[in-house]
């Protein structure tokens, strides 16, 4: 049996394998658990309101624009501010279509 790791040791080996597989399972768990939050109804509906009254805001400034387009930087700030408008659209039915929201936390 000379150079034959006994049966003891290779077992040991393994649990120790094991358990330090579970504990980095269990660990990425507790890094999931904690890379979420979940939004509270009034954080919600705070984040809802500001939503809507930045696009009431941006909406003003774009109905504020002349009537004729007609340089360049002018259909440039139009467009901007239309896909500020339709960012802010597509944000606003998000936060109205679900009651639940996570956030991700930075670390």
């Amino acid at each position: 049996g000379y150079g034959v790791t006994p049966e003891y040791i290779r077992k040991r080996n393994e649990e120790v394998k094991k358990a330090q597989e579970e504990y980095d399972d269990y660990i990425q768990e507790n890094l999931r658990e904690a890379a979420m939050k979940r939004l509270s109804d009034e954080e919600r509906v705070a984040v809802l309101q500001g939503l809507k009254k930045n696009w009431e805001e941006v909406h003003k400034e774009f109905q504020s624009l002349s009537v004729f387009i007609d340089s360049i930087p002018k259909k440039i700030r139009k467009q901007k501010l239309e896909e500020e408008m339709k960012q802010l659209e597509h944000d606003i039915g998000v936060l109205e279509k679900h009651k639940i929201i996570y956030i991700a936390n930075k670390q």
